[in-house]
C-alpha cells in the first residue's frame, strides 16, 4: 500500500513547501493513462515523467489532497491497472 511514508513499493515522498511529491516507477505503457487520470482530478495533483525509458514519474500533490491521491494510486494498483515497481536507490 502506498502511504505518506517511504515503503516497499518504492514510493519516496519528498516535501517542497506545502506541495508534497511522490516519485516511483510504473510500466512505460501506463504513463499516459496515469497522467490522464491524475490530471482529471482538477487542481489536486499533476504528474511529470522523470525518465520515460524506466517509467520513473513524479506526482506533485496539492496541500490537503495527499491521502486522496495516494488512495487513488493504491486503488489503480490493486485493480492491476498500474504496476508500481520498486524504485532503485540512487
Amino acid at each position: 500500500m502506498i502511504s505518506s511514508e517511504q515503503n516497499s513499493n518504492g514510493v519516496s515522498p519528498l516535501t517542497t513547501g506545502q506541495t508534497s511529491k511522490c516519485r516511483f516507477s510504473i510500466n512505460r505503457e501506463e504513463i499516459c493513462y496515469l497522467q490522464w487520470v491524475i490530471e482529471a482530478y482538477d487542481g489536486m495533483a499533476s504528474m511529470r515523467t522523470v525518465n520515460p525509458k524506466t517509467g520513473e514519474i513524479e506526482i506533485s500533490i496539492a496541500p490537503g489532497c495527499r491521502e486522496e491521491i495516494l488512495s487513488l494510486i493504491n486503488h489503480l494498483k490493486e485493480e492491476g491497472i498500474i504496476h508500481v515497481r520498486d524504485k532503485k536507490a540512487d
